[in-house]
């Protein structure tokens, strides 16, 4: 399955749009997120796998689990948007950064998402800074 850049996005909004420090399941499906699909479930994968997001106990995992026979089932735990989440959901609001992502990184994995949505984000920071400065 590839990634789609903006079911990521809209998904890391989701969780920041929640209105408390953390969300679940539930809600992430009332903001248009099924967690009954593969699309959701390998992108939740994903965040989970660079510690985009993370349970509010610390423990690992996001409230899926995998069965012995390739089913699984799902918990409703509370998950956060960590820190690391954050900064990448800034990074790919930035429109030049989003549209770089978008057309030069189309089949790019997350962690190459993640590295270049930063450092195009910290390019365009310190074009901004230099403008400000008059540098």
């Amino acid at each position: 399955m590839k990634i789609d850049h903006e079911y990521l996005k809209g998904l890391l909004e989701a969780f920041e749009a929640a209105g408390e420090p953390q969300t679940d399941i539930y809600k992430l499906q009332q903001a248009g997120y099924d967690f009954m699909t593969n699309e959701f479930l390998f992108h939740m994968r994903l965040l989970d796998d660079r510690n985009l997001i993370a349970r509010t106990d610390g423990k690992y995992g996001f409230g899926y689990f995998e069965g012995a026979d390739d089913g699984g089932s799902w918990g409703a735990l509370p998950l956060r948007l960590t820190a690391s989440g954050h900064d990448f959901l800034e990074a790919i609001r930035n429109k030049e950064v989003w549209n770089t992502v978008k057309t030069g990184f189309k089949d790019a994995s997350i962690g190459t998402l993640v590295d270049v949505s930063k450092r195009l984000l910290e390019g365009f920071v310190q074009k901004k800074i230099d403008n400000i400065l008059g540098s």
